[in-house]
């Protein structure tokens, strides 16, 4: 039987194949105080804290990215 921590795990695990990046943080963050000397957990904790802050950045550029254009006519 596994214990809270090695659930969280497998569940962050199973949120990353899923692509539900934000969710696999979380989990990952349940786990924490039982890996934390784990150096394969931690590169995936904190790359996958990395990926989920570019992906937050990309979509808020692009939603930024929109261009807006003004027509403007001089005499006429």
């Amino acid at each position: 039987m596994l214990n809270t921590s090695e659930k969280a795990y497998c569940l962050a695990l199973l949120a990353l194949k899923r692509k539900e990046y934000r969710l696999a943080v979380e989990q990952f963050d349940k786990a924490a105080p039982h890996f934390k000397n784990d150096k394969e957990f931690n590169l995936y904790r904190e790359s996958t804290r990395l990926l989920l802050a570019v992906k937050q950045e990309v979509e808020m550029i692009e939603d930024e990215d929109q261009l807006e254009i003004e027509e403007t006519f001089q005499n006429g």
